[in-house]
């Protein structure tokens, strides 16, 4: 016998033991000596015969009867048998599963439970949960964004069925019904939980928030139904009219497009285009209350996208008809909007993500998108406040060194250069101090103005040159009137006085000529903006025509002009009653009352001009920049007509105040006020309409939109009309 193999007392090579070692179902009851030496620890082992059943032996030290001396110590260093299925390793859960040889197999008691597929595989590892859920949310992003670009492009499926299900919504679902959402084990759940912590809460879409839009859906607002030809012919309405003031949206995309940005941005474009819907005239006096609530309630619950800055930027240029800006909300929507464009970045049209919660992808249209936005929230921005004399919130800093600038609109681009200029004539020559406390350098004031003449001359020449429009021309003119209105903050002894009179005189002719003359295609969409310039242009031929310029000007044509202003005025009212109708009203009671180039209003005196300059064109409100021209005639007309004109204004604007333009003498339709007050102080109208009870706001109205106080630091004497304080019956 050869003992080539070695002893069963010699130690084997590891090299052997590694090659020779077998399965224990290779191994027979009897193979295995149940016999162990003397003093040597044995160790149990459990070995499972043919039949199924299990015969524990006894191996001693390394030998075995019948075979190498090697098995024992193979059967010593063999892998334990799995004892856990697959979905119980990846849970880290106990198993019970029964794993016998051949066939036979019983699947653990929690797999049957869940009806999973209970297996054992010997390549199994456990999956991070985490990892899988991001990679299925950048999927899932991505899967979004090119359905959105192919809506975007009026692609849709065939019978598509989409559900607004996001991580959020999952939460508010959990536990609907008593029911989880979930039917699987509440570890799925927190992995959810985990997911949103990474990458930030998902908001719902803002269709989704009944709140928001109770009952509203694309065609249908409160109770008013829209048929989809008439949504289509008021978006054509919007973008062949409405849109050229103001091109910050995309005349490419459907209604559905913009509704699905949100709700409040496609009503609006629906009642802006409202204002000049034949078709049905009652439609805007319909969506004005439902759209209004949208509009709160919108703003209320913090809006997370910012196409909201749109509908705002519409609401500020095309308000929403009121019959007292006392209670008109454009500088408080202004704000909001300023302040809302800034909370999501896009003075920073780049750099979404440094502004949001999640991560954002950004293509190159969403850049272009954001600072076209941007750009048109500083321009609406910079019209309300100069329209409305306050002080301005928009910044132009971004202008001048941002960049991406060349992806900009090149119609909003040359707006973004008239405002700026109008932003820096604010800033330096109407700063709202009190003229009678802070002297100003009247020489360095002269020459500050001809600075920014020659400039705004320069930018005209430039604009005309390379894309010169009809609209270009009127925001042109405005920022000229603009300008040239500082005349009036000038004392008469300036050395310049009479010459920047003469100069704001062509700057009010010239916009309110241009205005007039507008093609119907214009004229009828203008922006509240150009409405307000027109007002100033207005009252200042109403003083110069009245006071001791007179002479130096064509008293005929100034007439004409300001008769023209007052039917184009009329001619932009949207409803009944509403402020251009009652401010054309005020401006021809303000005419008729002057006497005809007679000083009766801003003079003292009721006789001829006088052949000097003298203080009858000085003004009393001073702190409402360029506009404090127009209120200061406000104040003077309500001086001048007493409570009784207030009172009968509706009246008067169903019968409106002829001026007669061609002749000295004016006629009038609507009687003059008794010089004795009735007992009744109301204007409420029957039949629904609006009440316009001119004193609802005590001193505030008629143009208050702050319900603003003039400064009590403030003297009003010694500037004509009759040398007194004639405002001091006033509590303001």
């Amino acid at each position: 016998m050869s003992w080539s193999a070695g002893t069963a007392f010699d130690r084997p090579s590891a090299k052997h033991s590694r090659t020779n070692q077998t399965s224990p179902s290779n191994t027979t009851p009897e193979d295995v000596d149940g016999t162990l030496s003397a003093g040597r620890k044995r160790k149990r082992s459990s070995v499972v015969s043919e039949g199924g059943e299990v015969d524990e032996g006894s191996v001693r030290g390394g030998s075995v009867s019948g075979g190498s001396p090697l098995v024992g110590k193979q059967q010593r260093h063999q892998p334990g048998v799995k004892r856990a299925c697959n979905d119980c390793r990846q849970q880290k859960l106990r198993c019970n599963v029964v794993v016998g040889p051949g066939e036979q197999y019983k699947a653990c008691d929690r797999c049957i439970k869940h009806k999973l597929h209970c297996s054992i595989d010997n390549d199994f590892k456990r999956l991070g949960k985490r990892a899988a859920h991001e990679e299925m949310a950048r999927e899932l992003e991505l899967c979004r964004a090119k359905l959105a670009e192919y809506e975007a492009l009026g692609i849709t499926l065939p019978n598509e069925e989409r559900t607004d299900s996001t991580f959020a919504a999952s939460y508010g679902s959990c536990c609907a019904n008593g029911q989880p959402a979930f039917p699987w084990p509440n570890e799925a759940a927190a992995s959810w939980s985990l997911l949103d912590l990474s990458q930030g809460y998902r908001e719902l879409p803002p269709t989704s928030y009944p709140s928001i839009t109770p009952g509203a859906s694309p065609k249908t607002i409160r109770n008013v139904t829209l048929a989809e030809d008439q949504i289509k012919d008021l978006y054509a309405i919007y973008f062949n009219n409405f849109h050229p003031f103001l091109p910050v949206l995309n005349p490419e995309w459907t209604y559905q497009s913009y509704y699905s940005l949100h709700p409040l941005l496609h009503w609006t474009i629906i009642a802006v285009a409202a204002r000049r819907y034949d078709a049905k005239p009652g439609l805007l006096v319909e969506i004005q209350q439902p759209l209004e609530e949208m509009l709160w309630t919108t703003l209320s619950q913090t809006p997370q996208i910012y196409h909201v800055c749109k509908a705002l930027a519409l609401l500020c240029t095309w308000p929403l008809p009121n019959s007292s800006t006392s209670q008109e909300s454009t500088m408080m929507l202004t704000g909001c909007m300023f302040q809302l464009a800034m909370q999501y970045g896009l003075h920073r049209p780049s750099h979404a993500q440094d502004f949001s919660r999640f991560r954002v992808d950004l293509r190159e249209e969403d850049i272009a998108d954001r600072l076209n936005t941007w750009a048109a929230v500083n321009i609406v921005a910079q019209m309300v406040s100069t329209g409305n004399g306050q002080p301005p919130v928009s910044r132009w800093a971004w202008y001048t060194y941002g960049l991406h600038l060349d992806r900009m609109k090149s119609e909003l681009g040359i707006r973004c250069q008239i405002e700026k200029f109008v932003d820096t004539v604010t800033r330096t020559l109407f700063t709202m101090q009190r003229d009678h406390i802070v002297e100003v350098d009247q020489a360095q004031r002269g020459l500050q103005i001809d600075m920014y003449a020659r400039e705004l001359n320069e930018m005209e020449l430039t604009i005309m040159s390379t894309r010169g429009t009809t609209i270009e021309t009127l925001y042109l003119k405005a920022a000229a009137l603009h300008l040239r209105l500082s005349a009036f903050f000038d004392k008469p002894t300036a050395p310049n006085y009479l010459v920047d009179l003469r100069n704001v005189y062509i700057a009010a002719s010239s916009l309110l000529t241009v205005a007039t003359e507008l093609p119907p295609e214009y004229f009828s969409y203008m922006p509240r903006y150009i409405e307000q310039m027109m007002l100033a242009g207005a009252v200042t031929l109403l003083k110069l025509l009245n006071s001791f310029y007179a002479s130096h000007v064509d008293i005929p044509s100034g007439r004409t002009l300001f008769s023209k202003t007052v039917s184009a005025l009329r001619r932009l009212s949207v409803r009944s009653n509403d402020l251009p109708q009652r401010l054309a009203e005020v401006l021809a009671q303000l005419w008729q009352t002057s006497g005809a180039s007679e000083q009766k209003l801003f003079n003292g005196d009721a006789g001829l001009a006088k052949p000097g300059p003298d203080e009858s064109l000085q003004l009393r409100v001073r702190c409402r920049s360029s506009l404090s021209l127009l209120y200061d005639a406000i104040w003077r007309w309500r001086q001048q007509v007493g409570q009784e004109g207030r009172i009968l204004l509706d009246r008067a604007v169903e019968h409106p105040t002829a001026i007669a333009s061609a002749s000295d003498t004016m006629a009038r339709n609507t009687p003059q006020p008794p010089l004795t007050l009735p007992s009744s102080t109301g204007l409420g109208m029957e039949g629904g309409e609006l009440d316009m009870s001119w004193d609802s706001f005590g001193g505030n109205a008629v143009f208050d939109p702050l319900s603003w106080a003039l400064d009590g630091n403030l003297q009003f004497g010694g500037l004509g009309l009759g040398g007194a304080d004639a405002l001091s019956g006033f509590q303001v």
